[in-house]
């Protein structure tokens, strides 16, 4: 029998594991199941998370999710209003899905907030409202959740607010986890200055992010913008944009590709 200590790195460890580090997981995965099954409602949660994102197993996620849900474990909450949208393992129940993101969100879930919000602005087992999905977009991006913050620009940016778009960008794309795209309309307002003033340096470095990010097109921006750049300049947008570890590498392309010296 595991203390109470243990329990605790035990269930750190099977949560961390999922689903990056799957041959972790099933080594943990009897005691883990064990647990489970003798009514703990955070390793339910855990088998549940696995079945779901590792094994690909419905049934039995809906079937452990929902054991932990009832008992108030709001991740389960948030995985089993997943479940209920998509109708995997269960019929769809977009009403009861959101009943059960609000569950979580109210509890502190984040990312059950992200989602609760996308169900507000597509009028998904909610009443449509664009007010009270941009206001939780708001609050979960105000959290820290990228993929809030990444939605929340596009939606200022589609209504030309472009203070708001890039200020949003100016925060987000530096750390990367990003689609090239949110680089790319950050390079972009930099350089015609919409939403602020010009600013090549933040421009370029957008541009050298979007490269890293696999968007070639950001090599091409970046040659051109660090053109108009002086070689400190071209450093700082690397250092501001986080990539300044192949900083010399693109400096030599750059300055390759431009004919200067």
């Amino acid at each position: 029998m595991v203390n109470k200590t243990e329990m605790l790195e035990l269930l750190e460890s099977a949560r961390s594991a999922i689903p990056e580090d799957v041959d972790l997981f099933n080594r943990i995965r009897p005691e883990v199941q064990r647990l489970a099954d003798s009514g703990n409602p955070y390793f339910q949660e855990v088998v549940g998370a696995a079945a779901l994102e590792i094994d690909k197993a419905y049934g039995k996620a809906h079937r452990y999710l929902k054991l932990a849900a009832d008992a108030g474990v709001s991740s389960a909450q948030r995985g089993l209003g997943y479940l209920l949208t998509e109708g995997l393992g269960c019929e769809k129940d977009p009403e009861l899905a959101a009943a059960l993101f609000r569950m979580a969100a109210e509890s502190g879930d984040v990312v059950a907030k992200f989602n609760l919000a996308g169900m507000y602005l597509r009028g998904e087992g909610v009443p449509e409202s664009e007010e009270k999905g941009i206001r939780l977009l708001e609050e979960a991006s105000a959290e820290g959740l990228d993929p809030a913050s990444v939605q929340l620009a596009d939606i200022k940016a589609s209504v030309e607010d472009y203070a708001g778009a890039r200020g949003i960008l100016e925060r987000i794309v530096p750390e990367g986890d990003v689609p090239s795209r949110s680089a790319k309309n950050l390079a972009a307002m930099c350089y015609q200055g919409l939403g602020g003033p010009v600013d090549k340096v933040k421009a370029l470095g957008s541009s050298m992010k979007m490269a890293e990010l696999g968007d070639r097109d950001g090599l091409g921006y970046g040659k051109t913008f660090a053109g108009e750049l002086t070689t400190d300049e071209i450093r700082k947008a690397a250092v501001w944009a986080k990539v300044d570890d192949w900083y010399e590498a693109f400096l030599a392309y750059a300055r390759d590709a431009s004919g200067q010296a």
